[in-house]
């Protein structure tokens, strides 16, 4: 009898524990802002939305990797969102939407880029993340201003990371320089 109320006592205590671990990863979960917001935030002039998905062949993928140094996302790769801004006669901008994987959960977010493939803003969306938290702060985000395809986009040489949050980080910066890249890579066909 001692050891089967020892034994259940144990299970309980292990339910308990995995509870607490399946709750603790959705309640860090946290929504900043939608992608429809975040798109005005970035270009706030009037304009129209075109939406179209970005497919890359298997070629286009492969040469990404190499000179971007990057590797695609397992569940949907080389697929990404696109938003075209135009105007009455012109493209105004474009607009990526990604995920990342950051340590603790994805990290979706936009990255608002101009005709000369130069990145105007990037906003985080919402991500899951206990200690990279910061990688959503407007101070962090504005290091990539500016940066395109021929810029490295890497930590600790043009970006710099955050403390206790390097895989955050480097994911998030990882995925930006993909996102340039596909840029450079697709820009005609758009």
């Amino acid at each position: 009898m001692y050891r089967f109320l020892s034994d259940l006592r144990g299970l309980v205590s292990f339910g308990i524990v995995l509870g607490a671990i399946f709750l603790s990863s959705s309640v860090f979960a946290e929504e900043l802002i939608d992608a429809d917001r975040a798109l005005k935030e970035i270009f706030p002039g009037e304009g129209s939305w075109e939406q179209q998905e970005v497919v890359l062949s298997e070629e286009q993928i492969h040469l990404l990797e190499k000179i971007a140094a990057i590797s695609f996302d397992y569940e949907k790769p080389g697929k990404t969102m696109l938003y075209i801004l135009k105007g009455e006669d012109r493209v105004l901008g474009y607009a990526f939407e990604d995920t990342v994987l950051g340590k603790w959960g994805p990290i979706h977010y936009v990255v608002g880029i101009n005709d000369a493939g130069e990145v105007l803003r990037v906003i985080v969306l919402d991500y899951q993340e206990i200690r990279g938290r910061p990688v959503a702060k407007r101070r962090f985000l504005r290091q990539y201003e500016g940066k395109t395809a021929h810029d490295p986009v890497r930590l600790r040489e043009d970006i710099d990371g955050i403390s206790g949050a390097t895989i955050s980080s480097r994911s998030l910066t990882d995925g930006i320089r993909k996102i340039i890249n596909i840029f450079e890579l697709k820009r005609d066909d758009l």
